[in-house]
């Protein structure tokens, strides 16, 4: 438990950086008035507060209970991931700066997790793999189909990688669950829509969901 709130006090630090002093400073689309979209700089109220903090401390009971070589990447995708998810399931859309720093961090995360890791390179290609095949997959989608948005196909590698440290049977878990919540988040968002959506819904929390499912799943099946 002192670990769980170690992590979620740093978490929740990381969250609020991002929703209260990089978030409301983004750039908005040129299109956004257009389509009705909802501004950055409105979005941090005490309700969509809460929940991202709820969200963040409820996460990071994963980075507590990973081993060491994971702990950086599931905070980072406990929290700064998670803002981004947040500013898609509120907007419909995947701002490009915050996506490349969320990127960024991640990557980072990833590279101070090698320092810990038995052997980096497994990680590393577990990593690379994992985010190739999610990146190849939803390329394909997005190119054959008007399922999802570009941002969804910049967005799938980060979480691909995230579960593809879990194996390979954790990344087609992951699929599997982001999939499943997928639709039910659809059917969902097509009754009640968020500001600025034309047509489709944010794919992203069902995308940040998977490797968060694929974790608990293994550890079910383990156990």
């Amino acid at each position: 438990m002192i670990t769980w709130l170690y992590w979620a006090v740093i978490g929740v630090g990381i969250s609020a950086v991002h929703a209260l002093i990089v978030i409301p400073r983004l750039t908005e689309p040129e299109d956004g008035e257009r389509l009705e979209k909802r501004p950055y700089n409105t979005l941090a109220n005490p309700i969509t507060l809460a929940i991202l903090a709820v969200t963040t401390v409820g996460s990071q009971w994963v980075t507590a209970n990973s081993p060491n070589e994971l702990r950086p990447m599931w905070l980072i995708a406990g929290s700064a991931l998670l803002s981004l998810i947040w500013v898609d399931a509120l907007t419909t859309w995947l701002p490009t700066i915050l996506l490349r720093l969320v990127t960024l961090e991640l990557l980072i995360a990833l590279l101070i997790g090698t320092v810990w890791a038995a052997n980096p390179r497994i990680l590393l290609v577990r990593f690379a793999l994992g985010a190739l095949a999610s990146g190849v997959i939803f390329a394909l989608l997005w190119m054959i189909s008007n399922s999802f948005g570009f941002g969804d196909v910049r967005l799938a590698p980060l979480l691909g990688g995230l579960a593809g440290v879990g194996g390979s049977s954790g990344w087609y878990t992951a699929l599997l669950a982001s999939s499943l919540v997928g639709v039910f988040w659809g059917l969902l968002a097509s009754r009640h829509p968020a500001p600025g959506t034309v047509n489709g819904f944010a794919y992203g929390p069902a995308l940040w969901v998977g490797p968060y499912a694929a974790y608990l799943w293994q550890l079910l099946t383990v156990a």
